[in-house]
């Protein structure tokens, strides 16, 4: 999947946004979107992710979709949906997705969940260590009762925080929401996404284990610039060469470089004494994080050969 910040602009401030620090308010030229999303397709690529920012606000975001929908098999689009004029024009497929971020749930309405037009829709809901677990359930509950066939909910942790240091809480919060939801009938689950030295030992709601960090992410930014991901944001290679794209051998080139070296911090951090490491987990988004040092890992820890 090839991940698209449309527009790096924002009409909002949410407090664990992951990219704020590395966007501008660059909304990426139309045309050049185009023929990304061509060399993508051509390359195999059959998923796309809309991202920002907020897509909503870029001024070509109607035809970005349709766009998106001419060349990839799937489009997952990422919105607060405050922008509720263009997200009601959007016309989903059946295989479409919308990603809703809950932050901004007191404002979310049957309109902007789009209930009568095809595809499915998703509440991604943070889980922090200090979140109001009554109000998450309440608001879950409420805005989940307009279509609970339709509607999925997505627990997640914060990427932005040291998740280590809050575990207890953390876990202690995304149980309790978790339990609380699964004796009703919304379809709930749990998007780990974290270290098995976070996950190993803990009481935790069902999830698929997801540990291992693709070696091939790829994002474009809004000057079409390749970045690996939203948390590793280093700007790689620009997309264009004057008016042509660059050969994909090229692109693959500088994302393994940057997949080697989060690998490597990884490592040079505390991966190198782990068991698992690359069998089961690579340290995912979190380990090679500035804000998160080997003591924060190795005294919250279950995994008895970091201790």
């Amino acid at each position: 999947m090839v991940r698209m910040w449309v527009s790096e602009g924002c009409n909002a401030l949410c407090s664990h946004c992951m990219n704020v620090s590395a966007r501008t308010q660059a909304q990426m030229p139309f045309l050049r979107y185009e023929a990304l999303c061509d060399y993508f397709k051509i390359n195999g690529f059959d998923k796309i992710a809309i991202m920002g920012g907020e897509p909503t606000i870029h001024p070509d975001f109607s035809r970005i979709l349709i766009k998106a929908q001419q060349c990839f098999e799937t489009v997952y689009l990422f919105t607060n949906a405050l922008k509720a004029d263009e997200l009601c024009k959007y016309e989903p497929r059946t295989q479409d997705v919308i990603i809703y971020n809950f932050s901004f749930s007191t404002t979310l309405s049957q309109e902007k969940l789009l209930l009568n037009k095809k595809g499915e829709r998703i509440l991604d809901v943070v889980v922090n260590h200090d979140s109001d677990i009554k109000y998450l359930e309440n608001e879950i509950k409420r805005i989940t009762s307009y279509d609970r066939n339709k509607i999925q909910v997505q627990l997640v942790l914060n990427n932005s925080i040291n998740i280590f240091r809050e575990k207890g809480r953390i876990i202690n919060n995304i149980r309790n929401l978790y339990n609380n939801l699964s004796n009703t009938n919304i379809r709930i689950e749990f998007q780990c996404g974290a270290p098995l030295c976070f996950t190993y030992g803990e009481d935790l709601p069902p999830y698929k284990p997801n540990s291992i960090c693709p070696d091939e992410a790829i994002l474009i930014d809004g000057y079409c610039n390749a970045r690996f991901c939203n948390i590793h944001t280093e700007k790689l290679i620009n997309m264009f060469q004057g008016t042509n794209l660059i050969p994909y051998t090229i692109l693959r080139n500088y994302i393994k470089r940057e997949s080697l070296r989060i690998k490597q911090m990884c490592l040079d951090k505390v991966c190198r004494d782990c068991f698992f490491y690359n069998s089961k987990c690579n340290g995912k988004c979190h380990i090679s994080q500035n804000c998160i040092q080997k003591e924060d890992v190795i005294a919250n820890t279950k995994l008895p050969w970091l201790k």
